[in-house]
């Protein structure tokens, strides 16, 4: 039975924690049957900005030709308890195409894997692509083979690498508000606010600030960690713009 390791399932998992992870992985269930671990993507994050285009490169580290099919989904609710992925086969319809879809990696080589947003979208999105390493019969069907067999046939672990991508809106408008005392926050903007500190703040305009960290995707409502609001104040925030690469700084609204 083969078993899948869908690595990079957090959305704020550090890269460095990942390839530990990774290497682990493959050093540990080499001990006990094959792993697929000679292959690996870069980077595992990806963010497709105002130009429509990205691309991840393939990177084989195996003495063989390898073969890697590419499956896109999508993020819905990311950042929130009620995360979940959704497969989108009309590729029209999902705005992003991933191609190729299917690679033929020759040994100790590497190949680009293009994505290109068709049309923007009115608020940033989240994908996976997933990459996995499947036996030529998987990349090719022919009649009577059998589809679902592994790499080999002695395949134990086959370890399947997921990206993470951010599609930049069409329109960048940054917008959190306060959806109750308790610290709930809404972002009713068009891209994701990553914040990094946040100010309360007097009458005057003077802030204390807090170091905080916390993602909140458009269209989403997250708990901010240890905050509640008071009404005889006002509350800003510290983030970083992804798409402008600038540092800002956003009054929360009520």
């Amino acid at each position: 039975m083969t078993w899948s390791y869908f690595l990079y399932k957090g959305l704020n998992m550090k890269l460095s924690s990942l390839l530990s992870a990774v290497a682990f992985t493959c050093i540990f269930f080499a001990q006990v049957n094959s792993a697929s671990c000679a292959m690996y993507i870069y980077p595992m994050e990806v963010a497709v900005g105002m130009k429509g285009t990205s691309q991840i490169k393939v990177i084989s580290q195996d003495k063989d030709v390898q073969f890697i099919k590419v499956n896109l989904k999508k993020v819905e609710q990311p950042g929130t308890a009620q995360e979940h992925e959704q497969s989108i086969y009309n590729e029209n319809a999902s705005g992003l195409v991933i191609t190729p879809e299917k690679i033929a990696l020759s040994a100790s080589s590497q190949r680009l894997v293009r994505l290109v947003s068709i049309v923007p979208p009115e608020k940033e999105t989240t994908w996976r692509a997933y990459f996995e390493s499947v036996n030529d019969a998987n990349f090719i069907p022919l009649p009577g083979s059998d589809t679902n067999s592994s790499k080999t046939a002695n395949v134990g672990v086959n370890v399947v690498w997921g990206a993470l991508i951010h599609v930049a809106p069409e329109k960048i408008v940054t917008s959190l508000k306060i959806v109750d005392d308790t610290g709930k926050v809404s972002n009713d903007g068009t891209i994701r606010i990553p914040i990094n500190e946040l100010g309360v703040c007097d009458e005057s305009g003077q802030c204390q600030w807090k170091k905080l960290s916390s993602i909140v995707y458009p269209d989403t409502v997250v708990k901010l960690h240890d905050v509640s609001f008071d009404k005889s104040k006002s509350y800003r925030v510290k983030y970083k713009n992804w798409i402008t690469r600038n540092d800002e700084e956003l009054t929360l609204s009520r």
